[in-house]
């Protein structure tokens, strides 16, 4: 879908977001606002005029467009461990919390959690769990645009403050930020002239204006509607050039403003913002109004990264535009369509120890690993001292059976999604001689720390 089909202005705040996601918590109500009494009336009302008032929002959320539907299907499917689908998802989502070492760079992190969302696309294009069919509520124009929105909902969001903390921690640990820091100052010393900027700049309220805005978008986990926010700050430093000064500008003359605009909102975290865009957003998107100012803002933390007190960096280096130009490619180059063995990769384990209860960890198991394999992997994971004693069970229909150790987890737990009826089952490392009967299911909040 075009960017340009929503209007820069329209783009959501985070209260739309919530307000659009029926799985966020209502806002809670002010502190301040006195308790008020029920009137005897409103105690007394009928349940049948209740009954009525649920009916009627029946009807209206039959008008929910068909995009919100099949949105709103998918999010159910990604929280339903019984689904393939909803499996894969947890599963993912699971492996990234609880494996913070696994990714070497933010970079890394991002296209990591690109690809799966890619992957899980493909997968949800072709799959016969979704019902009714996805195919038979959206146009076949519109269904990838619909699929992505889902990943946005299922993936990122859980994911958010996952990603934002890891973000900040690399950056802080390989020394970027300190040296951008430094930087914004140098910068925000300068006139706007020795950054090259000889057109009008906005003023201090514009100014906190767009800081507003960025914070905004700090909070956002839709990559699409944080470029959508990005327009909107641009388009108001273009009206601004262009209202005090009765003429158009070009884009030579809007970076050294965006530039300046920049070091003057005063934020770290808009280095992590611009990467999380360009990593995550959709590739189809990166072609149009929205991929220019993604670019363009790239561009002015590249000038403030690259500034040198002696001299104002007005262009970018060589470097930069090099790095710019293998982005886009890589962002933008057609690939194959991943096979579902591509990500089939994450097992959820529990442990079960008689003495200390259960944990669970979600390991990265490929679909050939065998189950002798994975129970060296969970001796590792769970620091098991005597690993002979312990073995790989599957825990189904409230028996119990280990697994030889030439089976296949992975192919198990396709074999046990594709049955008609979903079935709950769970794969526990365990010791051998142990009471089968423990306390990983002996009630039912246990279940959720599988």
């Amino acid at each position: 879908m075009p960017l340009l089909a929503c209007d820069a202005d329209s783009a959501s705040s985070p209260d739309d977001e919530r307000e659009s996601d029926p799985d966020s918590p209502a806002p809670p109500p002010p502190l301040l606002q006195p308790r008020k009494r029920r009137s005897a009336a409103a105690a007394a009302l009928p349940r049948l005029v209740k009954s009525q008032l649920r009916k009627v929002g029946g009807v209206f959320s039959a008008f929910r467009t068909p995009e919100k539907r099949m949105v709103k299907r998918i999010a159910e499917m990604a929280r339903d461990k019984r689904t393939y689908f909803g499996c894969l998802v947890q599963d993912y989502v699971s492996f990234l919390q609880e494996n913070r070492e696994c990714h070497v760079s933010s970079t890394d992190l991002l296209q990591t959690i690109r690809q799966f969302m890619t992957q899980v696309k493909s997968y949800l294009a072709q799959s016969s769990e979704l019902d009714p069919p996805i195919e038979s509520l959206i146009p076949e124009d519109q269904i990838d645009v619909v699929l992505e929105k889902a990943m946005h909902k299922c993936i990122l969001k859980p994911l958010k403050n996952h990603v934002d903390v890891m973000l900040k921690d690399f950056h802080t640990a390989d020394g970027s930020w300190k040296q951008l820091k430094e930087n914004l100052q140098l910068v925000r010393q300068r006139d706007p002239q020795e950054l090259g900027v000889y057109v009008p700049t906005p003023d201090f309220v514009d100014v906190e204006k767009i800081k507003v805005k960025l914070m905004t978008m700090q909070k956002m986990y839709s990559p699409e509607k944080k470029v959508l926010l990005l327009l909107r700050v641009c388009k108001l430093i273009y009206t601004v050039m262009e209202n005090n000064s009765g003429r158009m500008y070009g884009a030579d003359d809007f970076l050294p403003v965006l530039t300046y605009v920049v070091a003057q909102c005063d934020m770290l975290e808009l280095d992590a913002e611009i990467e999380y865009m360009m990593e995550l957003l959709d590739p189809s998107l990166l072609h149009g109004e929205g991929g220019y100012y993604l670019t363009s803002a790239y561009g002015a933390l590249s000038l403030i990264k690259n500034f040198q007190e002696e001299q104002a960096a007005r262009l970018l280096c060589s470097e930069a535009r090099n790095t710019l130009r293998q982005w886009h490619k890589r962002r933008t180059t057609n690939r194959t369509i991943p096979s579902v063995d591509d990500f089939q990769n994450y097992l959820r384990v529990a442990f079960q120890e008689i003495n200390s209860g259960c944990t669970g960890k979600t390991l990265l198991v490929r679909p050939y690993i065998t189950t002798e394999d994975v129970c060296r992997l969970c001796a590792e994971k769970f620091k098991v001292d005597n690993p002979e004693d312990y073995s790989l069970f599957l825990f189904i229909d409230d028996t119990w059976q280990q697994l030889t150790e030439d089976t296949y987890p992975q192919k198990i737990k396709a074999e046990l999604h594709s049955r008609p009826q979903p079935q709950v089952f769970h794969f526990v490392y365990k010791r051998i001689d142990s009471d089968p009967y423990g306390a990983i299911f002996q009630n039912d909040n246990s279940n959720h720390a599988l």
